[in-house]
């Protein structure tokens, strides 16, 4: 035998140590959560227990040596898979651990190649027994906490690792307990880089609408009667009890490269192919229009400002803008928009612009 397969037999051989030893401490009534959380982590730490773990699910039919006698102590262990919830006495729990200990004896002394499928199935049927022992579903346990941006864009990281980034004047409330991932946005934008998980879907809140994501990348804008969710990875589901009263689906699904747009108003939702690329400069500080009301425009970079810029004359508002705006040159743009409208800035004693008509 080759120096390579004998390490690849040691490691395999410390593999099924290491899961007999978890299900000693997993059947332990006196367990933690804190062990519970170490066993998870020891399954994600390496690819090779899950896919051990799912040989044992198929092979476990045929694995009469680990099945126990309708004489034993307490109710028998049919042989009809491990999704039955079983439930195992003390003494067929001792059996378990006793048969699966000999096999495990076996290959480390004799090591015979028509031995290790035995071995293999015996200890992973100790770490299917923690996992029967254990609750189907975690739930998280994570204090609520709001994250918030001022006049810039704020980058950072959620409790289970996912990241966002806040606009400017933006915040999300954050509930990441039970068996979701809740987040609330009451205005402004945020761009999402979520963390797989699929037991714990991520589920944004705006307004009428709720975005639900498990490992993608996406964006979510809230305006007064406005959401624009912008996918840029992965797919989202977009739903809510818009269409309720006229018996139309509720729900949408957007792929990476797509923009929905729902208006509250309206109770209409519109989807259109983007370019994630432009759509997101937001990120950098580019902010671009196309034929957009200037008094949205203005109410969109106010965000961005210590100082707002206050419109006087309701018509101004309605001009319509199309450009970049970099929040870090408003003063330029202003500039420029005294140039291409009829219209005149003037600063007030608080520090505030004031736009005024000048035909």
């Amino acid at each position: 035998m080759s120096t390579d397969e004998q390490t690849s037999k040691d490691a395999r051989l410390n593999r099924l140590e290491q899961a007999s030893e978890w299900l000693l401490r997993m059947d332990n009534p006196a367990r933690t959560e804190e062990d519970v959380n170490e066993w998870l982590r020891w399954c994600d730490e390496d690819s090779e227990n899950l896919v051990a773990f799912e040989a044992f699910q198929r092979d476990w039919r045929d694995l009469d040596a680990l099945k126990v006698g309708a004489d034993a102590e307490g109710p028998a262990l049919a042989p009809s898979g491990i999704n039955d919830g079983l439930i195992l006495s003390q003494s067929q729990k001792k059996a378990l651990l006793e048969q699966g200990s000999h096999r495990l004896s076996i290959l480390r002394v004799q090591r015979r190649k028509l031995w290790v499928p035995m071995a293999v199935a015996a200890c992973l049927a100790l770490v299917a027994l923690a996992v029967i022992l254990l609750p189907r579903e975690r739930e998280l346990s994570i204090p609520r906490q709001q994250v918030a941006a001022t006049q810039t864009n704020r980058a950072a990281t959620l409790p289970d690792g996912s990241r966002v980034i806040l606009s400017a004047q933006t915040s999300i409330n954050v509930d990441f307990n039970g068996s979701k991932r809740n987040l609330e946005l009451s205005a402004g934008e945020a761009y999402f880089k979520v963390k797989h998980d699929r037991h714990h879907p991520f589920i944004v809140h705006a307004g009428d609408i709720s975005v639900t994501a498990v490992g993608t990348a996406f964006d979510v804008r809230r305006e007064s009667d406005e959401v624009t969710v912008t996918v840029e990875e992965g797919t989202v589901e977009i739903a809510g009890n818009v269409f309720a009263r006229k018996g139309l689906p509720t729900t949408w699904r957007a792929e990476a490269g797509y923009q929905l747009t729902y208006s509250s108003q309206g109770r209409t939702a519109m989807i259109i192919n983007v370019d994630t690329s432009s759509a997101l400069k937001w990120r950098s500080g580019e902010l671009a229009y196309v034929w957009e009301p200037l008094g949205a425009v203005i109410e969109d970079l106010n965000r961005y400002s210590e100082h707002k810029v206050i419109i006087k004359d309701p018509a101004i508002a309605e001009l319509r803008f199309t450009g970049t705006v970099f929040t870090a040159s408003m003063d330029d743009w202003l500039k420029a928009v005294e140039q291409v409208y009829p219209v005149r800035a003037e600063q007030s004693a608080d520090g505030d612009i004031v736009l005024i008509e000048t035909r």
